[in-house]
């Protein structure tokens, strides 16, 4: 049972459920049987990303995300650096890291038409890329200190003014960093004059007004300039024109939402509002303009402006929609066949998928026609809008390819069912996890390369492919991301080798990767498929230690090369009630020992080197519940474990309390309550938020500082005497000095010890990172880290190396960065004097079930431990591998070789290392 030192008050976990999706594939596929899930979570829990992100940030008096949070943060994150000299920040220099050819969710891509090898994209949180070869290497043309959401691209392509480009900014629907499934709010349209080298902000699509949404411009789907100049964009709830290059704007279709206060009645909220909740532009080549707006909105399913629109002058749009569509239409995404530009196809998710052909001002209905209808093929899953595109082949209007996790490729415009075949994304059929060769899932766009209509880009959630034939039975796709650093990290864990250039990362639809290099913005390797979660690393490399969504977690063994070779699933038989993101940590003390999360209660694994390869399913070996952990509510969500001294577990849960599990290491451990902030709910309860970090001082275990995530609520607390007491240090990242206002989310944090004895602080927030070389209480200053790097990018987790103070920051997508702390120092873990191998016990001896063989030893190195018989007769090799310094244990559940009880009766171990061999007696009895 956990013990309080103070009163305790438990809080409701608040969740808020909004539609998000979203796919995993390798950027390349290598040789490992390891299955990973794709990203959308599991059949029993499809949200279960939105649910695990949603908790971290809603405002726990209330259970909402604070109105516009998103905009209002970066702007307060602002008027914070205008404070700030840059010469108070700690670290200048911050070198990005890559990884360089791992894309990111990518939703804007375009081909210029006065240069084909050039190529503008942009990441939904990673900014706007320009490419001149192609897709092989890509520069960044955005400031990282801008908002860096990118929806839509279009070129203004009348002749004598192609170096015109805008971009709309805003996620509607999707996966947000700052908020994941929940809207995430654009500034406007962004315009560049100069082939998209250098982009700014149409002043007159920025909304100032930060309190509430008022402005359609905070979501932009799309945007077209037609033959005489005037821009067309998609909005919210709306479609607008600018005929004086984007200085003013009117509503041609839609409620008049630029001035929502002179409807009737008045709206100040847009989400109040009946307007449609999505909306879509296409435009044919020769200025025919068609707009789609959807049925549904934010209050439910309203028939009013609902339809597909077409433009027969500037002021007088036709309803053309087929008199058979649903009336429960969602987002509807659009395309023109280039052969004859009177064919378009649309293609609407809602109640029901539907897809229509219009042809000689003729609608066809050919729903019925799509994948996993009337064949064999998997079902088109577009995740309620979230992923969805279609295009026509500029040479065929009956190829039409077709697109949400999967892509199809119809030969014959869906009139059949029979000419479709699959051509990239996600399988999700009965062959579940089946990735396309070379592409990824979730598609958002497809762009023609002019000159060879079977050049096809394709863009997803795994950013830029390219085919160089989209007519092939067996489509050949290559990644193009080369430089074009939009990846989106949830985790990251340095090597703990001095001077190493390694480093692990989990990435959100991207899987785990490796860095290798120390250049800029180099190449990773790719290990683990799956959301990346959790990793770890160990001395010398030995092992590497993955994770993806929902707990599973490998130790993994790689070779010289870099290349896996072995591996073994090691979280506990048992386990239940995992985070999406779950965490786990290895102790300095000995890394073959691990401390899991699972749901509300924390497993030790006392040497998962014993954990034989290959397998991969959980396992029983060495895992115990620290039954101290054990809670009725909520679920661990951050530990840390201590370094000197050792063996001291702080860790933090989903519903706000603050623990500490001293003797961690033992079966003798005892736990106790530290600290929860509480607030009252809308309904008078109480309530709190979600711990999303927990760091120890390595050199002082009586030093933690530990982060709340969510908004309007206090950030950070510390403790200098083991938890017995805390100070709010939120200092100046704080808009108010009770959480409210406009201050980030701060996601992780590090107490970084120095030479001189003293420490630098970092915590990693929704707006960047900041340092401080004082706790001050209320009074703490945070200085922004970074601003020409890591600038205002999303931070979700940092790690450190005391031995050469390496210090490493993932971002979730704007890549990684690292940089040097000068004078660390170099913490070592208490070891002891060990001199040789040294047997501490065997207990419980006799047993009924299983021993724990317990000993010393001085360095790491391999050690072999036998089971023998009292006849000498060995009966079963129970561990070879290599152990670190320090403390070891094994266990003997009474079994041999190939898995069957033995006898009852007297038997030896017998353990190796270095040459030398020591043993001892065991009794066993079965029960």
């Amino acid at each position: 049972m956990i013990k309080t030192c103070r009163a305790f008050t438990s809080a409701v976990g608040i969740f808020l459920f909004i539609l998000v999706f979203s796919c995993t594939a390798p950027e390349t596929q290598e040789e490992v049987s390891i299955e990973a899930p794709h990203a959308i979570g599991s059949k029993e829990n499809p949200q279960a990303r939105l649910e695990f992100e949603m908790m971290q940030l809603v405002d726990p008096a209330t259970g909402r995300l604070p109105i516009n949070i998103n905009h209002d943060q970066l702007a307060y994150a602002a008027r914070m650096q205008s404070e700030q000299p840059q010469a108070r920040r700690l670290t200048q220099d911050w070198n990005a890291k890559g990884p360089a050819n791992v894309g990111g969710r990518t939703r804007a891509l375009a081909v210029d038409v006065t240069d084909e090898d050039v190529l503008l994209a942009g990441g939904v949180s990673g900014g706007m890329y320009r490419s001149t070869d192609q897709g092989n290497s890509w520069t960044r043309t955005t400031h990282p200190s801008i908002l860096n959401s990118i929806s839509c691209i279009t070129q203004d392509k009348r002749p004598g003014h192609e170096n015109v480009w805008y971009y709309g900014t805003g996620e509607l629907r999707g996966n947000s960093p700052r908020a994941t499934g929940a809207p995430y709010r654009g500034d406007g349209i962004y315009k560049s004059t100069d082939g998209g080298l250098s982009w700014d902000i149409l002043p007159s699509t920025s909304n100032n007004r930060l309190t509430d949404f008022e402005s359609p411009f905070n979501y932009v789907w799309s945007i077209e300039v037609d033959p005489n100049g005037v821009i067309y964009a998609a909005l919210y709830g709306c479609v607008v024109k600018s005929e004086d290059d984007g200085v003013s704007w009117e509503v041609v279709l839609g409620p008049d939402l630029l001035n929502p206060q002179s409807l009737d009645p008045p709206i100040t909220d847009l989400n109040d509002s009946e307007a449609p909740f999505y909306t879509s532009l296409l435009q044919t080549p020769s200025g025919t303009l068609y707009a789609a707006l959807s049925a549904f909105t934010s209050l439910g399913y309203r028939q009013a402006y609902a339809g597909i629109y077409q433009r027969e002058s500037p002021n007088n749009w036709v309803d053309i929609t087929p008199t058979q569509w649903s009336d429960g239409h969602d987002r509807t995404v659009m395309a023109y066949a280039p052969t004859d530009e009177e064919v378009i196809y649309t293609l609407s998710d809602g109640r029901d998928l539907e897809l229509w052909k219009r042809k000689n001002n003729l609608w066809q209905n050919r729903s019925m026609n799509l994948p996993g209808l009337q064949d064999t093929l998997p079902s088109l899953d577009t995740q309620e809008s979230y992923n969805m595109v279609i295009k026509v082949h500029p040479e065929n209007e009956n190829v039409v390819f077709a697109g949400g996790t999967n892509l199809y490729r119809s030969s014959d415009g869906f009139a059949t069912s029979n000419n479709s075949r699959w051509i990239g994304g996600y399988n999700p059929g009965p062959e579940e996890g089946n990735l396309y060769p070379g592409h990824h899932p979730d598609q958002h766009e497809l762009v023609f390369l002019p000159s060879d209509p079977n050049t096809m880009f394709s863009a997803n959630d795994g950013g830029v492919r390219l085919t160089r034939d989209n007519l092939a039975d067996k489509v050949s796709w290559t990644a193009k991301n080369e430089g074009y650093v939009t990846s989106q990290f949830y985790t990251i864990a340095l090597s703990q080798q001095e001077g190493s250039l390694k480093a692990l990362g989990g990435m959100q639809d991207n899987g785990t990767y490796l860095k290798i290099l120390g250049s800029d913005n180099s190449t990773w390797r790719y290990l683990l498929g799956g959301d990346g979660s959790y990793v770890a690393t160990t001395p010398n490399d030995t092992y590497w230690y993955a994770s993806f969504q929902s707990g599973s977690t490998f130790r993994l063994s790689l070779n010289n090369s870099n290349e896996l070779v072995s591996f073994a699933e090691v979280d506990p038989v048992g386990g239940e009630g995992y985070l999406f993101i779950n965490p786990f940590v290895l102790d300095p003390n000995n890394f073959n020992r691990m401390y899991m999360a699972g749901g509300n209660v924390i497993w030790r694994n006392d040497n998962l080197s014993q954990v034989p390869s290959g397998k991969q399913q959980p396992t029983p070996i060495n895992w115990s519940k620290i039954e101290s952990t054990e809670s009725e509510v909520g679920a661990v969500s951050a530990m840390a474990i201590s370094t000197r001294p050792g063996h001291v577990l702080y860790w933090g849960t989903s519903y706000g309390a603050v623990f500490k599990t001293i003797y961690a290491n033992t079966d003798s451990a005892e736990t106790f309550f530290l600290f929860q902030h509480v607030v009252t709910d809308e309904g008078g309860n109480p309530s709190s938020g979600y711990i999303s970090n927990v760091s120890v001082n390595p050199s002082n275990a009586d030093q933690v500082l530990f982060s709340y995530a969510n908004y309007h609520f206090p950030s950070l607390f510390y403790s200098e005497d083991g938890g017995a007491t805390f100070t709010d240090v939120g200092g100046n990242l704080e808009e108010n000095p009770d959480g409210s206002g406009s201050g980030p989310s701060v996601r992780w944090n590090q107490i970084i010890p120095l030479a001189d004895g003293s420490s630098m602080y970092f915590t990693a927030t929704s707006t960047g990172l900041y340092s401080t070389r004082e706790l001050n209480g209320a009074s703490t200053v945070w200085v922004k880290e970074g601003d020409e790097t890591i600038g205002n990018s999303v931070i979700r987790m940092m790690d450190y190396r005391s031995s050469d103070g390496t210090f490493i920051v993932a971002t979730h997508g704007n890549g990684v960065f690292e940089t040097t702390i000068e004078t660390p120092e170099s913490v070592l873990p208490e070891s002891g004097d060990v001199s040789g191998l040294q047997i501490v016990k065997g207990y419980p001896n006799p047993f009924e079930e299983t021993i724990k063989i317990q000993f010393k030893i001085p360095e790491e190195d391999r050690v072999v431990v036998h089971v023998l018989n009292s006849s000498g007769q060995l009966i079963k090799s129970i561990l070879d591998s290599r152990q670190f310094a320090g403390d070891v244990q094994v266990s003997w559940d009474g079994t041999n070789v190939v898995g069957g009880p033995v006898d009852d009766g007297l038997y030896f171990y017998r353990i190796y290392y270095q040459g030398k061999m020591k043993s001892g007696k065991m009794l066993y009895f079965k029960k």
